[in-house]
């Protein structure tokens, strides 16, 4: 069964990438994005074989993960840049399966949002596509590939975000969808955005909306992130549900950890993750039986949630997004491929 939109690439060889086979111009920041960027599309090539109606998420996240931690092994946590997003129809962002939780198998009738990100030397690649089957979604989906597109044309050093938020909502006014017989706008979510990346540090300084929002803000050179959402609901997501992503709290409270497992699974998270996102997967893999003591860090605020974020029960949400590197020879696209 073929995908919608997305061009289903060959894989590719998933084995160790040389750090030193990327030295490819004078920017070593540049050279380490390279790296993890074709990381990325090595991974997407993979999991791109497997896509079809019954595989369940799991297998998804497990072969992005094993992959990820083939080609950048060595890397802090082995080259994850954050966990995989495996986000279905209503759900825009932030879902990833936790430990012990029920396995979901994918249908026909689904559309799926997989979101990953893969770092060298902590420059991390930010990139997510939509995969569904059935091609009534394909003006959905069409909305965000190419508002996502136009965002990438755009932007550039000095200008001001609520700019290319006018010129990527342009894009959507020109979309609607057909949905049992009814003709339906599609809307951008505005409170997701795209936005800037430092290292270590998937959100920077500044973000991007997808509307003109009147954010004066201007772009400066580095990595930043173009993502848009294209939604059938209320284009507005909120929090919903258990978190399976989180980040250590930069700022944690003075209270001591008393009990000696808790306080091991926080150094574990410190030494292994740092102010990269991490899952209760990506903890049990380095320490096992950890999910409870996660959930007791979260709650004293050692380290905070990010749960998933839905529009509107029953309504569908495509996203494509990309990562760009901005500096003062110009403009590159990092981790775009021949699958979109």
């Amino acid at each position: 069964m073929s995908f919608v939109l997305l061009n289903k690439i060959e894989p590719q060889p998933i084995e160790f990438l040389e750090p030193a086979s990327f030295n490819l111009t004078s920017d070593s920041i540049l050279n380490d994005a390279l790296r993890a960027a074709e990381a990325h599309r090595r991974v997407r090539s993979s999991v791109q074989q497997i896509l079809k109606p019954g595989v369940s998420l799991l297998q998804i996240i497990e072969t992005v993960e094993k992959a990820t931690r083939a080609l950048l092994v060595g890397e802090k946590n082995n080259g994850i840049g954050f966990p995989c997003g495996v986000s279905l129809n209503d759900c825009a962002a932030h879902f990833t399966l936790n430990p012990g939780d029920r396995n979901i198998i994918l249908k026909e009738s689904d559309i799926l949002k997989i979101d990953f990100g893969t770092h060298s030397n902590g420059r991390i690649m930010d990139s997510a596509f939509t995969v569904c089957f059935d091609p009534k979604f394909e003006q959905l989906l069409k909305a965000s590939q190419e508002a996502t597109k136009r965002g990438l044309e755009v932007i550039g050093i000095d200008m001001m975000v609520c700019e290319i938020g006018r010129e990527i909502s342009e894009v959507f006014k020109s979309f609607e969808i057909e949905l049992d017989n009814k003709i339906m706008p599609i809307k951008p979510i505005w409170n997701l955005n795209g936005h800037s990346i430092e290292q270590y540090r998937i959100h920077g300084e500044f973000s991007i909306p997808p509307i003109n929002n009147g954010d004066t803000s201007r772009v400066s050179e580095g990595f930043c992130a173009i993502e848009t959402f294209a939604s059938t609901g209320k284009g507005e997501v909120c929090d919903k549900g258990e978190a399976s992503h989180f980040m250590i709290n930069r700022n944690p409270p003075s209270s001591k950890i008393y009990n000696a497992k808790n306080e091991k699974v926080l150094k574990t998270i410190q030494k292994e993750f740092g102010t990269l996102p991490f899952s209760p997967r990506h903890v049990e893999f380095y320490s096992p039986d950890s999910f409870s003591s996660i959930k007791l860090l979260s709650l004293r605020k050692f380290i905070d949630p990010y749960p998933p974020l839905h529009d509107l029960p029953n309504s569908f949400v495509a996203q494509f997004e990309h990562t760009v590197y901005l500096s003062d020879t110009g403009k590159r696209i990092l981790t775009n491929g021949n699958d979109y």
